[in-house]
């Protein structure tokens, strides 16, 4: 199987960190990029074109929502995955539009 390639946009370090640990694990996943702002992560996100994006929703600056809609006009391949710590209907419903391929909570349990 080829190699996958992840940009990680969360605004706090030590969850994005053990993001980028947890996913080093896997042979297949490589993370070329993370970023802790919404306008940083956009341009992270542009100029090395991952296979996917892991954008927390609530970022400083521009939210995971706006970077999702604004790389889906721009017709770029990256799949999102966007995070959060609220588990609502409303907040999926705006993730599909705004045309993320999944959307999910960080609470796990």
């Amino acid at each position: 199987m080829s190699e996958l390639t992840l940009v990680i946009v969360d605004d706090h370090p030590l969850f994005r960190q053990g993001i980028v640990d947890t996913l080093s694990l896997e042979a297949d996943l490589h993370v070329i990029g993370q970023s802790a702002h919404g306008e940083q992560g956009l341009e992270l996100i542009r100029d090395l074109c991952p296979d996917i994006a892991i954008v927390d929703v609530n970022l400083p600056g521009m939210n995971g929502q706006q970077i999702t809609h604004e790389l889906g006009t721009e017709k770029i391949c990256t799949r999102i995955i966007l995070l959060t710590a609220y588990d609502d209907i409303e907040q999926t419903l705006h993730a599909a539009i705004a045309g993320a391929s999944a959307y999910c909570s960080k609470d796990i349990q």
